[in-house]
């Protein structure tokens, strides 16, 4: 840099401002060289952060280092950072800073429409480029006038900063914006300064993390209020504050885990500031280093800069920053701390000072110290449905992989809604918790056989005393509607394939054929045996004792007790005192938290993908029908769904779970079409809920292994077309159709007439030909023959024991063996991969629900209208279609207890 004439009272002022920075440590606290001597620092710049990085895991620091890392936060986070510089070392990053940062999520009257749309962040820091406290001496006043005060004195920084994760967009990418102000009683080049900076934060894989900032992109003066107009006082070349770019690649190279993290990266100064205050490298590069292991690592970190000194030929030295620590992580809270290392004055090399940070968050963390004693209190009913079984039964599984032997579990069941191959799921993760030696309570605020079913799965199963146990039995209750049809004046025409698909029964009879009666005992009797069996070895006493329960039914608390069926009798609020009494210890239970875990990855890795068929299955779009409750599997979204997962790399497998009892036979076939693409290039396995069937089954048909429970309720391979013929209703009130046809078979679809012979007769051939695609597929699918497919066919329904006789389903199981096979069949290690549900569950229904409350008025104010419960027991592919279509449909069975 070249050399610059000075003034013989400068010389003197720098002389005896550097022999303040070596005054012993008990002496007032030396002055800075007001003309620059030391490190080159940009004002603007923060303090020196130990594990804060442009490219690493996101926390509030971000709002200093990133922004654009807060995208990638879950939760609340709060960090306060604070760093010591010796004034010998000549170093400028001291100072401490708080920092928060919080992601928003979009709600709209309660409901949830965007999940961490955007992250705002704030931090103050107070910034000591030589130690804080540090004021202007009276011997400096008397030498300077005030024009000439020093640049380090302290002086504080305020920042605001937001992030918008483009992530449903791009995977894995995050933009991030900030503004910050300085101000200062003393430091008057820091006064009213301000910058603005824009940046990004990518994560492509759990390999890589990239990390972008430019900062001082207004590139500000400094010193506005200083009192001497440009040119500044001597020894002061330029005020700017230049632009830098700050780079950072980060690297996980063992399989993408935090156990070891590699990261090179730079600040790049275009047009650095040739003021030696001010003047830094146009390049300074740096690294880090970090290994670990769960809630601890260790690490290194080394960055060049520049130390200028100021005589008669100011110099520019290059040297080398260091630090080294440890980084510690609790479920909340965490800390990292180490000293700073380089050259230090006269002494050399050595400690420059050090550095802290102390980290607060709302998110889960994986935690160094072993969890405390403690038993989560899981309420049932509020895991209703298929995805909501789910959702319980990852959370115990979860649970007690974590606790292993010192997991204790308490599940309350009030009339569970689930279904009995989802309670047969929840039973399985229950049994797994105590394979692992854990502890499984249940208590029952009054049951029936479903609930009963659930609880005889547990250790200790609690039944409040004001309760009964209403294992009353089973039942299964069959709507004939033909006879109402016949008073209406209507009649019902339909067409099917074959004898045992029994729902056209429904509509044309008064009670069941010999072959529909039969197979439904058949049905029930498998379920019931089952249940009985596994309530018997649960409790353990024999099958014939069980059914003897349930012949007395029902029961109250204290006969329950006496007759060994339950072990204990208590109110909600004494179950604490119930385990505690059980366990011989002290017992703290709680709900499970809802807060979120802290994503320790550095971007997107391999995902398994489960593909959700919920409900009726339906052209055009999924939808929840409002009041009625009735779920649509539309088609058109979950072949838009699976198409996007065939093009998506990073999804190496599909299962499809499947809960539906079937539907339109085109949507059935447009979503097997589209999921063999899929598998034509990744796995695709399919695991049955609690019904899997008709149209359901035909999906199916796309899968290689297929997994069920063994009260699912599968089968039903056939097709019917409905019709209702109702000129006679409209002709009791004086309506007549006139039609003119020009067609043969012109009136095929209308239901303002009956068939006429010719008419059944092609309304029937396409049924049939419907039947004969069906059975091909999954003859092709289950390596049957034809022949063989159709002698377990003709619409009959099987349960999941049965089927896996018949060859219909390859192996018992729920959701997560089936993630598991897939897995394997991607050849990825055991819980390798995250789990991605799709589609979104349906909201639209309920958000017109909740926004204007509609309800359906109910007689006598006494439960739900008689409209919304006839509507809930009709199939929604019959009343919400625009005319007849072929329907692989099973038939509508009540179990009730």
């Amino acid at each position: 840099m070249a050399a610059r004439s000075r003034s013989p009272r400068t010389s003197l002022v720098c002389a005896l401002l550097f022999a303040g920075l070596v005054t012993p440590a008990h002496a007032a606290p030396p002055e800075p060289a007001p003309f620059g001597a030391g490190e080159g620092r940009s004002l603007l710049r923060d303090i020196d952060m130990p594990q804060s990085h442009v490219a690493g895991e996101a926390d509030a620091a971000a709002v200093a280092v990133n922004p654009a890392a807060m995208g990638f936060l879950r939760g609340f986070s709060g960090v306060l950072a604070g760093n010591y510089t010796r004034a010998a070392s000549q170093r400028r990053g001291g100072g401490f800073g708080v920092f928060v940062a919080v992601p928003l999520t979009l709600k709209l009257f309660g409901q949830k429409l965007a999940e961490n749309f955007l992250s705002l962040g704030a931090g103050y820091q107070r910034l000591c480029p030589f130690g804080c406290g540090r004021l202007p001496g009276e011997q400096s006043i008397e030498v300077y006038r005030d024009d000439w005060v020093p640049a380090d004195l302290d002086y504080n920084k305020l920042t605001l900063a937001a992030a918008v994760p483009l992530m449903r967009w791009a995977p894995g990418l995050s933009l991030g914006i900030s503004y910050a102000r300085m101000w200062s009683e003393h430091n008057l080049y820091a006064q009213r300064l301000h910058q603005a900076e824009l940046s990004l934060a990518y994560r492509p894989s759990r390999y890589v993390a990239l990390g972008l900032v430019g900062r001082a992109l207004n590139s500000p003066n400094a010193g506005a209020d200083l009192r001497i107009a440009e040119p500044p006082r001597p020894g002061v070349i330029s005020r700017r504050q230049p632009f830098e770019l700050d780079a950072e690649v980060a690297v996980r190279p063992i399989k993408g885990s935090r156990s070891l993290e590699i990261g090179v990266g730079a600040r790049v100064v275009p047009m650095p500031n040739p003021d030696p205050r001010f003047h830094t490298p146009v390049v300074a590069p740096r690294g880090r280093i970090a290994a670990g292991g769960k809630g601890w690592r260790l690490f290194g970190e080394v960055e060049r800069y520049y130390v200028n000194s100021i005589n008669r030929e100011p110099q520019t030295t290059d040297a080398l920053r260091a630090m080294v620590g440890l980084e510690l992580d609790f479920t909340h809270v965490g800390v990292a701390a180490g000293p700073v290392l380089g050259p230090s004055g006269p002494d050399g090399f050595g400690a420059q000072g050090g550095a802290f940070k102390l980290r607060a968050s709302a998110e889960r963390y994986t935690t160094l110290a072993q969890p405390p004693l403690e038993a989560l209190r899981f309420d049932v009913d509020k895991y209703a449905g298929d995805r909501g079984a789910g959702r319980l039964v990852d959370a115990l599984d979860r649970y007690s992989e974590l606790r292993r032997d010192r997991a204790v579990v308490a599940l309350e069941v009030d009339g569970s809604g689930n279904g009995w191959g989802e309670i047969e799921e929840i039973r399985e993760a229950m049994l797994r918790v105590r394979a692992r030696g854990g502890k499984v309570a249940v208590y029952l605020r009054g049951a029936g056989l479903k609930d009963y079913f659930l609880a005889a799965a547990a250790d200790r199963v609690i039944l409040h005393p004001g309760a009964r146990l209403s294992i009353v039995g089973m039942r299964s209750e069959i709507f004939y509607y033909a006879e109402l049809l016949g008073r209406l004046g209507a009649k019902a025409e339909f067409v099917r394939a074959y004898e045992y698909k029994s729902r056209p029964e429904q509509w044309e009879r008064t009670g069941p054929t010999p072959e529909s009666d039969a197979q439904r005992r058949l049905l029930l009797t498998d379920i019931w045996n089952h249940v009985v069996r596994m309530v018997a070895q649960g409790r353990q006493t024999t099958p014939e004792k069980v059914v003897q329960w349930i012949d007395t039914a029902p029961h109250t608390a204290e006969q329950a007790l006496r007759g060994g069926m339950i072990d204990a009798i208590g109110y909600a609020d004494e179950l604490e005192g119930e385990l505690e009494k059980w366990l011989t210890r002290k017992v703290n239970l709680r709900a499970p938290s809802s807060l979120p875990v802290h994503d320790q990855s550095f971007g997107p890795g391999p995902v398994i993908a489960v593909v959700h068929v919920e409900g009726t299955i339906s052209d055009g779009e999924s939808l929840t029908v409002p009041l009625v409750g009735s779920v649509l599997a539309g088609g058109r979204t979950l072949v838009r769904a699976i198409d996007r997962l065939r093009e998506d790399r990073r999804v190496k497998a599909v299962v499809v779970r499947i809960d539906s009892p079937g539907g339109s036979v085109a949507a059935s076939d447009d979503m097997a079409r589209a999921l063999d693409r899929i598998a034509e290039i990744k796995p695709v396995v399919i695991s049955f809920g609690d019904v899997a069937a008709s149209g359901g089954y035909y999906v199916a048909t796309a899968g290689s292994y297929i997994f069920a429970d063994a009260t699912t309720k599968t089968g039903s391979i056939g097709v019917f077309r409905p019709k209702v013929d109702v000129s006679g209703v409209l002709a009791k009130f004086g309506v007549h159709v006139e039609s003119i046809d020009y067609g043969a078979h012109a009136g095929l679809y209308t239901w303002f007439k009956p068939y006429t012979p010719e008419e059944r007769a092609a309304a029937q051939a396409g049924v049939d030909a419907s039947y004969q695609e069906f059975i091909a597929r999954v003859a092709k699918a289950r390596k049957m023959t034809i022949e063989q497919v159709d002698a377990v066919a003709r619409g009959r329904v099987w349960s999941g024991v049965r089927a896996r006789e018949l060859g219909l389903v390859d192996a018992y199981g729920g959701l997560r063996e089936a993630v598991a096979h897939a897995r394997e069949q991607a050849k990825l290690k055991p819980g390798e991969g995250d789990v991605r549900h799709v589609p979104a569950p349906p909201s639209l229904g309920d958000q017109i629900s909740a926004i204007f409350g509609l309800k359906l008025p109910s007689p006598l104010g006494l439960g739900e209208s008689a409209m919304v419960w006839v509507l809930r027991r009709l199939p929604p592919s019959l009343w919400l279609s625009e005319r007849p279509a072929d329907l692989a449909l099973a038939e509508e069975t009540i179990v009730v207890e």
